[in-house]
């Protein structure tokens, strides 16, 4: 027999080995074959079934008919439909879908009534919607399936005023017929389910709407609400009580900022999990399950797939705060990402020995760009887990920069190169290309987010400036500053959920959280300082070295709440870089002194072993 004594307040599950790290993930999937935005798909699908069709297909923009196939490795074209059209909606297996209404004229933008179903190898026109539209919401079989929602214009020229809808209509494989209203007229809003089941959201009224709705087979009804408010989003799930929302746009008509943000629902609420690796808006590009999810395709004719995968609630995985008795070795053992316990190690150096450098990626992965030996240098390395190697050059060599992104797709802006700069350069995984500058050029400013969705925060100027500006792919806009001004400050996270803390600016330990449209004082770090590494999500971030006239060691991880110190770096160091996934893998390279060091980080699992009789 086992007892545990002493033990309050805390739920403990008896196990015969330890639960495993497994978490919702986004993975790279095969390109579509043309690429295309404001398409269709079956919504049934997983990562080895999929179908889409229609939308903007390259050249951008041509309203097309094209049809492709995902059988998990590769998508193949198959047979077109009979008329071209963009913005349809589009549910069913990916063997048995339906194409239903679109555009078919870019310019008039005056919505068709065809439908058409799919049997696996050609499409056969049906009957007809009842209401015209397009950019609504669907989901179900081709025998039993609804279509939501969706706008309509009276007629051309581009920029009549939009009638946006909250008609539903039911389909049973041979007709339409119209049945129970939503309760907020919108378009461009994502859904799954099944004709008796199932959850839509947010999307475009006459501004960005922020309402669910859960379809009970009889009436809808409001819900929580989204963590994050967008439109023109994907959505995977078969019933009201279970699903996935990702990507899509947060701005006022549909286009802004393009979050790559996932949130699951249980019935009850949302909650976020892996972000995708590409932000963007995906306009119908959603089908899947919610443990078994596919993106497709994007703006100006993306390409793009990814593929989402969560484990079952059936098997045991490692949550925050978890506790658990290991019946086999009779352990008890914790699980807290918050506060990790871990260590540094050496690894090999940096080729160019460099300072005020920027760093993007992740440990085993990262890029050190640019920064500062005895002048400015445009090196580029890349880091394998192992050793750096140097790749491609940036066009602007410069100090203090920052940025963020991945080592095929990263984003670098402003620093200073014979003066501040506003310069923004695109990184596509071969080569740097200069994009639209900042609107205000500074130095030793802090950054956000990936290639795509980016947040630039701070620096100074000829004084220390609490400018916010926001990334959405093609230019940069400014939005709401941060409380306190400050130069040299650290920062992680991504575009919409960002922490900007320390600088050389006082107080030096305060941290600020950006929620997507404004900041917000939250806890301070332990140690104040300046010009430290940082790297993580907003929820799970780390903060290395730093200075304040002299260098730190220290380290500190954020849980989301609240600073803690952790393990040092092996060597004091300042205006180092920082790569990394959270607070418990990560990356410093470089720094002060003109140094090439190296360290890793490298955090466990608290384990407490308990008597046992």
């Amino acid at each position: 027999m086992t007892t545990l004594k002493n033990l309050k307040g805390t739920a403990i599950q008896f196990l015969d080995a330890d639960p495993v790290v497994v978490g919702a993930t986004w993975a790279s999937g095969d390109a579509l074959n043309t690429g295309a935005n404001a398409g269709g798909s079956s919504t049934s699908g997983t990562q080895t079934e999929g179908l889409f069709f229609a939308g903007n297909r390259a050249p951008y923009p041509t309203v097309s008919g094209k049809t492709e196939q995902y059988d998990g490795t590769s998508w193949t074209e198959v047979n077109d439909l009979s008329q071209v059209r963009w913005f349809p909606v589009g549910f069913g297996p990916y063997s048995a879908a339906l194409c239903v209404s679109g555009v078919s004229d870019v310019n008039a933008a005056i919505p068709t009534s065809a439908v058409e179903s799919w049997n696996g190898s050609s499409w056969t026109e049906v009957t007809e919607l009842n209401t015209t539209r397009h950019g609504g919401a669907g989901f179900g079989t081709n025998t039993a399936g609804l279509v939501i929602g969706g706008q309509t214009r009276p007629g051309s020229p581009p920029g009549t005023p939009v009638t946006y809808k909250t008609n539903m209509e039911s389909w049973n494989g041979s007709a339409w017929t119209e049945t129970t209203d939503i309760n907020t007229a919108r378009d461009s809003m994502g859904g799954f389910g099944r004709s008796t089941t199932g959850i839509i959201g947010d999307g475009l009224g006459s501004t960005l709407q922020d309402t669910v709705e859960s379809w009970n087979g009889s009436a809808w009804s409001e819900v929580a609400e989204m963590n994050l408010s967008r439109s023109a989003y994907g959505g995977a799930g078969i019933s009201n009580t279970s699903g996935v929302f990702f990507g899509g746009g947060t701005g006022s008509s549909g286009g802004g900022t393009a979050p790559g943000a996932t949130e699951s629902w249980d019935g009850t609420s949302f909650t976020e999990v892996a972000d995708m690796a590409s932000g963007r808006s995906l306009y119908g590009g959603g089908q899947g399950i919610a443990s078994a999810a596919l993106a497709t395709s994007g703006p100006n004719g993306s390409t793009a797939t990814e593929e989402f995968t969560e484990p079952p609630v059936t098997q045991a995985k490692l949550i925050e705060g978890l506790m658990w008795f290991n019946s086999s070795s009779s352990t008890l053992k914790g699980y807290g990402v918050s506060v990790p316990t871990g260590t540094w190690a050496s690894s090999n150096a940096m080729n160019t020995a460099r300072g005020y450098l920027d760093g993007v990626g992740i440990q085993t992965a990262a890029l050190g760009i640019s920064g500062y030996t005895t002048t400015n240098v445009n090196n580029v390395e890349q880091y394998n887990g192992t050793s750096w190697t140097e790749i491609a050059e940036v066009n602007t060599a410069r100090e203090s920069l920052s940025g963020g992104g991945t080592t095929t797709a990263a984003i670098v802006f402003g620093g200073y190169d014979t003066a501040n700069t506003a310069k923004t350069e695109s990184w596509n995984g071969s080569a740097w290309t200069e994009v639209n500058d900042l609107n205000t050029a500074r130095t030793g400013l802090a950054g956000a987010g990936i290639q795509t969705a980016a947040l630039a925060y701070g620096g100074g100027t000829t004084t220390p400036v609490a400018v916010t500006e926001s990334w959405n792919g093609s230019s940069w806009s400014e939005v709401n500053d941060l409380n306190t001004a400050r130069n040299t400050l650290g920062g992680f996270g991504l575009q919409p959920a960002a922490i900007a803390f320390g600088g050389a600016t006082s107080p030096k330990q305060q941290t600020e959280l950006w929620n997507g449209s404004s900041w917000t004082e939250v806890n301070d770090l332990n140690t104040g300082r300046a010009n430290s590494g940082s790297t993580g999500p907003s929820t799970a971030g780390l903060a290395f070295g730093g200075n304040t006239g002299t260098n730190f060691a220290n380290t500190e991880s954020w849980d989301g709440t609240n600073w803690t110190e952790v393990a040092d770096l092996s060597a004091a160091v300042s205006v180092n870089g920082g790569a990394g996934a959270s607070s418990s893998s990560a990356l410093s390279f470089g720094g002060s002194g003109v140094t090439a060091a190296t360290e890793e980080w490298t955090a466990g699992n608290a384990v407490i072993t308990v008597t046992t009789s």
